[in-house]
């Protein structure tokens, strides 16, 4: 994808409410070139990127959107008035009212109705409020999960998920050409840190590029995403094992791709049988532990 079609589709999805879940049929009309997951996938790290930048802000003013809610006002309502995803929010208040751990949120909106207590602790801002609140907040973090199209455990689960199946993608991939090589579980094992999702037995060359190491990422490469998620990470896979590949499976702005340093190669599927050279042994210069 051209750099000046992703600008495109970011700034009409900065245009929207971060509630409102975009066309995304319209807006593949306009950009037919763009697979629907690529859409998602920049859509998923716009969200999450404005979610990032808003959450301070929310969480120092948790004070005033919690009477809003005691006062009877609906999440959904709060949510939609602040600009904020309904679970973020919800996450905010559970804390806030009940006074419950960061760490033990998660597990209740997972389960509200079997982790969340039946009673406001006493020394909580919810306490005068009684049991009525904690059903009340019960209900309201079931209807944020089924409704949250951003920020719920369902989102990261899918996430996860999809990771998997690129991982398991790339596997096949690789044994279907015979390349040999060792996963990151098993790197992990032997006692390695901060390791690829594939380092290769013996290296290849792709489109004449030497390549020791494969990471997947089941995600849209625009230009912060790279630099935010990737630059530091595969420079240090670089200075142990040398040069290596990044499939971006759901896409790479090309200007991005091709400004890539010499020793990360970026692409967006696994190179063809006709794009690949095996390698009898490794290049002299290729390792620095």
């Amino acid at each position: 994808m051209k750099l000046a079609a992703y600008e495109s589709i970011r700034a009409h999805l900065l245009s929207l409410p971060c509630n409102v879940f975009p066309d995304m049929d319209a807006l593949k009309k306009e950009h037919p070139g763009v697979s629907l997951d690529a859409l998602i996938s920049i859509y998923s790290q716009e969200s999450a990127r404005r979610i990032k930048a808003s959450h301070g802000r929310h969480v120092r003013g948790i004070e005033s959107l919690a009477r809003r809610y005691l006062a009877g006002e609906d999440v959904f309502d709060i949510a939609d008035f602040i600009d904020f995803p309904p679970c973020q929010l919800i996450r905010l208040l559970l804390e806030d009212l009940l006074h419950l751990t960061h760490k033990s949120i998660g597990p209740c909106l997972r389960d509200p109705f079997g982790k969340i207590p039946d009673a406001p602790p006493e020394n909580s801002v919810g306490h005068a409020h009684g049991p009525a609140l904690c059903a009340r907040l019960k209900q309201d973090v079931e209807r944020c999960v089924q409704w949250d199209h951003v920020a719920s455990p369902a989102v990261d689960t899918l996430r996860h998920t999809a990771g998997r199946e690129y991982e398991d993608l790339l596997e096949n991939r690789l044994r279907e050409l015979g390349i040999p090589f060792v996963t990151e579980s098993t790197m992990r094992m032997e006692g390695h840190a901060k390791t690829p999702d594939i380092k290769l037995d013996l290296p290849i060359a792709v489109n004449g590029r030497i390549v020791n190491w494969i990471d997947s990422k089941a995600s849209f490469c625009d230009p912060l995403v790279h630099v935010e998620r990737g630059a530091t990470q595969f420079q240090g896979y670089v200075n142990r094992f040398g040069p290596g590949m990044v499939v971006y499976w759901l896409g790479v702005i090309d200007e991005v791709a091709e400004d890539s340093e010499t020793d990360v190669l970026l692409v967006d599927d696994f190179p063809n049988e006709g794009e690949i050279t095996k390698l009898k042994m490794m290049p002299p210069t290729v390792g620095r532990e």
